[in-house]
């Protein structure tokens, strides 16, 4: 059963009449177009016997290489005049349309019930294929041929800045598609804070440097976090990093099918509790990966579902020292009975440049 199908099963279960989905990651994995959303409605609508783009008449063109029927406005033109859908239904809207189209959508036609798109989407997408499953192979390997690339270049006196450009313009040319977010590479005492961007702070020797890095390839995205040093590493670095390594591996271990995501937060968070540093501990243990590099499944503790064949996830535990470091390890699981690593990357020490 294809993609679309499988929606129209779930409309159907959850008796929803029409989806609008645009432009993002929803779109992406239904039709494989991608585009920026703007100003103008450019709409992929689903009910129970048609599927079709909306679009502004300069996309007529391109959308016609995707095999799906396309209705086209000119700007002298109401495009919801254009829609095939009935007033007093239910529909369901994707989560990241802009509001002004949702409000729009909701005055015309007046819809029964209005729901998130994404409360169906995600049970489509949580399951990967394997064909979804080995583009990010290789997007992972993409990524870590240039994270090994970057680190060979660095020295003191670059700034955090200057190495996460450094580090993009290996992504493009080992032939990624472009990132799949913005490149956390924080130094010294930066590192304590875990979603700080990269900064001009320039590295020193002796500093421990955090990289979390990801790539888009094919659509689908990355994201992998390494530890480096410039120079040897303080004792209480690699006191720290062996620890949160030692979580990393028993959150791994736990990985099987029919296992609850929470309980796999539960054995990071567990290790690095028995040490003393569980208050340290300040995010959830994973998040699923796709197309976007944030979706479902969550290892967190409040996450109570089963993992299931196919999911694909992080586990990056960590620990932050409030202005003297910190250490995070992240890798990428597909789950297949038992877990299993996307990487190749090292990790049994910090590396040292």
């Amino acid at each position: 059963m294809g993609r679309l199908e499988k929606l129209r099963e779930l409309m159907r279960t959850k008796k929803i009449d029409y989806m609008i989905i645009g432009p993002g990651s929803n779109m992406f994995y239904l039709t494989g177009f991608t585009e920026e959303q703007m100003e103008r409605p450019l709409f992929f609508v689903i009910d129970n016997w048609n599927a079709y783009f909306l679009a502004p008449k300069l996309y007529e063109e391109q959308l016609s290489n995707f095999h799906f029927p396309v209705i086209t406005y000119s700007d002298d033109e109401n495009p919801y005049k254009k829609l095939s859908i009935e007033k007093g239904k239910v529909i369901a809207v994707d989560d990241t349309l802009w509001s002004s189209f949702t409000i729009d959508i909701m005055n015309y036609f007046s819809p029964s019930q209005l729901v998130k798109a994404n409360e169906i989407m995600k049970e489509l997408r949580i399951i990967k294929d394997d064909e979804e499953i080995e583009i990010m192979k290789k997007g992972v390997e993409i990524a870590e041929k240039s994270f090994l690339n970057t680190i060979s270049q660095i020295k003191a006196g670059l700034t955090e800045r200057k190495i996460a450009k450094m580090l993009i313009d290996e992504f493009i040319n080992n032939g990624a598609d472009g990132i799949s977010f913005e490149p956390i590479v924080t130094s010294g005492p930066n590192t304590s804070m875990p979603h700080l961007r990269s900064t001009n702070r320039e590295v020193r020797n002796g500093d421990i440097i955090i990289f979390d890095f990801g790539i888009k390839y094919k659509g689908y995205s990355t994201d992998t976090t390494r530890v480096v040093s410039l120079g040897k590493p303080s004792e209480e670095a690699i006191k720290i990093y062996e620890i949160v390594k030692e979580a990393q591996r028993r959150a791994e271990d736990s990985v099987k099918e029919g296992v609850m995501a929470c309980d796999i937060d539960k054995a990071a968070r567990q290790t690095i509790s028995s040490y003393g540093y569980g208050g340290y501990f300040i995010h959830r243990t994973g998040h699923g990966i796709g197309i976007d590099v944030h979706e479902e499944p969550y290892i967190a503790p409040n996450y109570k579902r089963k993992l299931e064949k196919n999911m694909v996830f992080t586990i990056e535990p960590g620990i932050y020292l409030p202005g003297k470091f910190g250490i995070r390890i992240e890798d990428m699981v597909y789950v297949n009975k038992k877990g299993v690593i996307m990487n190749n990357l090292e990790k049994d020490e910090i590396f040292v440049v």
